[in-house]
């Protein structure tokens, strides 16, 4: 055989048998079987201590528009519950697991989707960790991008859909749709990342600073960034008016590509929403503005990188999250995190 060719082989060798190390490393899980789903929680409304009404005959969740500068509450714009909410995803109430994975995901990102579960998100595998996607409703103009979800979750079953409608001006309400499942279906798990399906995250590592932190309660784990302003130009995409943030700081608040918190608080942000003006800046708003009114701990947290870091093997095996990733660097990255020779200490 050539030396390319035996170079080449050796190499496809090195992968495969990178990888099937890596999920008895990783994982050390055993095959679960489906469960009857838990029997849900009562669910939280809006509008409850609201001053006013949601909006008579809203059914779509319309996007508040990016430049419109009129105040919009959230209970207006929020669709309750689940067309496809895969209770059994959670098996009884979550009493069972560590964590819970929620990743938020859009329509159109099925190749992210694919990446994260044949990397990190073998994760699912294991008995004391549950997983899934979340995603946004699509209307009847959409149908050839719903028609696509609904096989592939019928291949995987790991796809959470809410009632609100899906866009990039809905990532809040996303996020709310994810506080709502795991209030409904999943009460009982002690500890929730929400993350971005641009992210890697380690999840070994993420086990270890849970088990650091066991006792902590009301608290946000993150990048958190402290005393930065809102954005007032017009060209920005994170553009605020006045009327919408009069203030000209947020409170201290974690980015939102992923974060780790306590599950206790997720009832009440979901509660405290409703009853704020509607802020398309999801991180700001969930971990922000609605954590400092509810009195809930933000604190940041070294190995949540967040953000694009130079995909060095110590870098891969010493950090939760790095932010974004592309689809076919989850695999590389993967690698970097099953290598079982580079020496980086304290890992």
């Amino acid at each position: 055989m050539p030396a390319a060719e035996l170079v080449g082989s050796r190499r496809a060798l090195l992968a495969g048998l990178a990888l099937c190390a890596g999920a008895a490393l990783l994982l050390l899980y055993a095959p679960r079987a489906l469960r009857p789903a838990p029997a849900p929680a009562a669910p939280i409304n809006l509008t409850a201590t609201s001053p006013a009404p949601p909006a008579a005959g809203n059914h779509t969740s319309p996007a508040p528009a990016s430049r419109d500068s009129r105040v919009i509450f959230t209970r207006d714009v929020y669709e309750a519950g689940h067309s496809q909410p895969h209770a059994e995803r959670c098996a009884a109430r979550g009493a069972g697991l560590r964590l819970l994975i929620l990743v938020t995901s859009a329509p159109d990102h099925a190749a992210a989707r694919e990446a994260v579960r044949l990397t990190w998100g073998h994760a699912a595998l294991r008995r004391d960790i549950g997983f899934a996607f979340v995603l946004g409703s699509l209307d009847s103009r959409h149908e050839a991008k719903a028609d696509a979800i609904r096989a592939e979750d019928e291949l995987y079953g790991d796809i959470i859909i809410g009632n609100s409608r899906d866009s990039y001006s809905n990532l809040t309400l996303k996020t709310l749709s994810m506080l709502e499942w795991v209030h409904t279906y999943c009460p009982e798990v002690p500890r929730l990342l929400k993350a971005d399906d641009d992210m890697f995250i380690n999840v070994p590592r993420l086990l270890q600073f849970i088990d650091a932190r066991k006792n902590e309660t009301r608290t946000i784990w993150g990048r958190v960034f402290e005393r930065i302003s809102p954005q007032r130009s017009l060209r920005s995409k994170y553009y605020l008016s006045p009327r919408q943030y009069p203030s000209n700081v947020f409170p201290d608040y974690a980015t939102g590509g992923a974060y780790l918190m306590t599950t206790d608080v997720a009832g009440e942000l979901l509660q405290a929403a409703g009853q704020e003006p509607y802020l398309r800046l999801e991180d700001v708003f969930v971990t922000g503005v609605l954590a400092s009114k509810l009195k809930i701990k933000r604190q940041n947290a070294a190995e949540f990188y967040n953000k694009q870091v130079l995909y060095l093997t110590c870098n891969v095996q010493k950090g939760i999250s790095i932010h974004m990733v592309r689809y076919h660097e989850q695999f590389d990255l993967w690698r970097k995190l099953l290598d079982g020779l580079t020496k980086c200490g304290d890992t």
